[in-house]
């Protein structure tokens, strides 16, 4: 909202009404109208609904499509019709649903070359939806259970509305272990947090220290000689289970 942009929470649309679309999309006098009764003018309407998987493809050849598109793929990324055949990626169905985030697509990679080049039993199971990304200049990250879902969780927060940062972790009900977070105006953490999630590291006495700000002599987070053996660094800008990357 600093940044000029309204978010309006909490309200439902009924109906875009009061104007004709014009052949350039635009619909000059148009107006949202929400469930509540209030109005909001709009030239331009857009809807934000996910990703179209490009399965044309695999449409010609037969295979199965999902109810909203997408090659439909079983545990180990191959398809139904023709288990020589395998779909990775956005353009593939997994449980009726496709990810359009990296992560995934990096899972379904491994299954599926583990599967042709070993006949390997691993299975896709659930995704890992963590993801980092620069919304209109600000960083912003989600990873883990970021709403505490899991019976019991505590939450920590930090607002600080000075420098336009807030930052959310979750922890266990044992008080021993992060399952996740949100992290908004600064997620220079969220590399190490992501690993301490995925390798179910043990928090440390003081857990508010990891999204507090550096103190004087000291520098913010844990530092990578905290982190176990079987978290590994590289550099380059995407997560994958067991690996912390860090943007270059």
């Amino acid at each position: 909202e600093g940044l000029g942009v309204g978010v309006p929470t909490g309200i439902n649309t009924k109906k875009i009404a009061g104007a004709s679309v014009r052949d350039d999309g635009r619909a000059p006098g148009g107006r949202i109208v929400f469930a509540d009764g209030g109005e909001l003018p709009a030239e331009i309407v857009v809807f934000s609904a996910g990703i179209r998987p490009n399965d044309g493809v695999a449409r010609a050849a037969g295979l199965e499509i999902a109810a909203r598109g997408g090659v439909v793929v079983d545990q180990h990324c191959r398809t139904p019709g023709d288990v020589s055949i395998f779909a990775i990626g956005e353009c593939a169905a997994w449980m009726g649903r496709t990810y359009g985030l990296v992560a995934p697509g990096y899972k379904m990679a491994e299954i599926a070359a583990k599967q042709i080049l070993e006949g390997h039993s691993d299975e896709l199971g659930h995704f890992d939806m963590s993801s980092k990304l620069k919304l209109l200049g600000v960083d912003v990250a989600s990873f883990g259970d970021a709403f505490g879902l899991e019976a019991g969780a505590h939450t920590l927060c930090l607002v600080d509305s000075v420098q336009g940062v807030y930052k959310k972790l979750v922890v266990s009900a044992d008080k021993e272990r992060l399952l996740g977070g949100i992290l908004v105006g600064d997620a220079a953490a969220y590399s190490q947090l992501l690993a301490m999630v995925q390798t179910r590291m043990k928090l440390p006495a003081q857990p508010e220290e990891l999204i507090l700000p550096p103190r004087s002599g000291k520098s913010g987070g844990l530092g990578p000689d905290a982190l176990p053996a079987e978290a590994m660094v590289c550099s380059c800008n995407n997560v994958t289970k067991g690996v912390i990357c860090d943007a270059i």
